[in-house]
């Protein structure tokens, strides 16, 4: 068993269930994986948050990465989203 927790607030959780339900009634499917995405890129990025910055409060290059990583991800699905089909 693992010391570290991992705490959602229960605001975020609420809109992320009610966001991604109207999403895929409205059969927005790309809709609903953008706001998934976003959600889960939040919630690591909140989970990771001591791994992003180092003793002295500057960020790491781990930040960096993630940050990037998930700028390279936005632009994709954004991308996939205006494309037909």
């Amino acid at each position: 068993m693992s010391d570290m927790e991992f705490t959602i607030p229960l605001g975020q959780i609420v809109s992320y269930v009610f966001l991604s339900t109207i999403c895929f009634l409205l059969r927005r499917y790309k809709m609903g994986l953008m706001i998934s995405f976003a959600y889960v890129f939040n919630w690591g990025l909140m989970h990771g948050k001591a791994n992003f910055v180092d003793m002295i409060g500057r960020p790491t290059m781990g930040l960096f990465f993630y940050l990037l990583s998930g700028l390279m991800m936005a632009i994709l699905v954004l991308v996939g989203f205006f494309r037909e089909g």
